[in-house]
């Protein structure tokens, strides 16, 4: 267990200095806890942690009544929920970054940081939303309770300006990631047609049973798979999601059909966590697109009486890099195989067909043939 090593009256000097100079949004009170020992002796584990020139720490733990003898911090909370639906709360806890720079690490240092509830649930928090929210906190009092519900016990993750399933609640564990490797999409794949073949799992979803796709078999299916890198998913509303391959590689799915649809299921998902209407997601080499979701927030146009999605957008949409200097395959579901300069791809169009299959238009002066059943867009590998 968390312990500081300081001396009562040094104690109480460092307090009223911190009252004195720290900002409005401290509560500047002394800390609340619930009067419940056993509450106050609940602990949140830590891994991960490398102080600079030490050795690895491999599990570092905290305890409830520690945390809140760290400075605790008042912040009003809202979110979304991927229903639509938001939340808001009125909390108070201390910020991450100081509850890991008193173990002995800096938040920054980190790629990342994955974190898991109770419940199994997990969510990871790359750099990027690390650095946007400078009021990460652990919220350990809600709405002035300090001894939260079990829903919510013993501490809730409060990310102000992200959507719901970033605020996990029930923490019981904090991953710190110094490395992840780092995407390098290959290949973009079209889901109907990667899964063809794949028998559906009936997944029970707000009382309706519908037809879900198992991720473990999908990946199977992919070149190269690192379980270590993010598995990404982007939803049509915008929303983002990150959480680590290896964590999702079994016991997940892809539900497509019903309400929400796309949308991904597990029983380590909260019903009201899940990333609804799924535009494409992806893992470190290949990514997967929903064409109908695309379509809905992506800009058409038209080329040869047809409209659709050029292929240069849908790539940089899906994170393939420098693709005007690179060689692209363009694969049918039938052998068809046609290899095009990356400075062309502005040039073809993505079309909705039917039953989530896409076809590829071509300008008439590329002389590039049509693809009437996309499998997927490759790229060339240099040798």
């Amino acid at each position: 267990m968390y312990q500081l090593s300081i001396k009562p009256g040094v104690a109480t000097i460092m307090l009223v200095a911190f009252l004195l100079f720290s900002g409005s949004s401290c509560t500047g009170t002394v800390p609340k806890d619930s009067g419940d020992q056993e509450y106050e002796s609940q602990l949140i584990s830590i891994e991960g942690l490398k102080p600079a020139g030490e050795a690895d720490i491999s599990i570092s733990q905290v305890s409830i009544a520690d945390l809140r003898q760290q400075p605790q911090y008042d912040l009003d909370a809202s979110y979304s929920r991927t229903t639509g639906l938001e939340e808001q709360y009125k909390m108070s806890g201390p910020y991450l970054r100081e509850v890991i720079q008193e173990l002995g690490g800096k938040l920054e240092d980190y790629a990342g940081i994955g974190v898991v509830g109770r419940d199994g649930y997990y969510c990871l928090l790359p750099q990027e939303v690390i650095a946007a929210t400078p009021d990460l906190m652990l919220a350990l009092i809600i709405d002035g309770e300090a001894k939260l519900d079990e829903e919510k016990a013993p501490a809730q993750l409060a990310v102000q300006g992200q959507f719901g399933p970033y605020w996990v609640k029930q923490v019981d564990k904090i991953i710190l990631y110094r490395q992840i490797p780092e995407k390098s999409i290959r290949s973009v794949w079209i889901f109907n047609n990667l899964a063809q073949g794949i028998e559906p799992y009936e997944y029970e979803y707000y009382g309706s049973k519908d037809q879900a796709i198992d991720l473990e078999q999908i990946f199977s299916r992919l070149d190269q798979v690192d379980e270590r890198a993010f598995f990404t998913i982007k939803s049509s509303d915008g929303f983002k999601k990150n959480e680590v391959i290896s964590l999702v590689k079994s016991g997940h799915y892809i539900k497509i059909e019903g309400e929400d649809a796309p949308t991904n299921v597990s029983p380590h998902i909260k019903l009201g966590m899940n990333v609804h209407n799924i535009a494409w997601f992806s893992t470190n080499a290949d990514a997967v697109v929903f064409p109908a979701k695309l379509k809905e927030y992506m800009d058409l146009v038209e080329i040869e009486g047809e409209k659709g999605i050029p292929l240069q957008e849908l790539l940089y949409e899906t994170e393939v890099k420098a693709v005007k200097t690179e060689t692209f395959d363009i694969l049918g579901t039938q052998g068809e195989k046609i290899t095009v300069d990356g400075s062309h791809l502005s040039q073809g169009l993505l079309v909705m067909q039917d039953q989530g299959q896409a076809s590829v238009i071509w300008a008439k002066e590329t002389g590039y043939e049509n693809i009437d059943n996309l499998l997927r867009i490759r790229r060339v590998e240099r040798k």
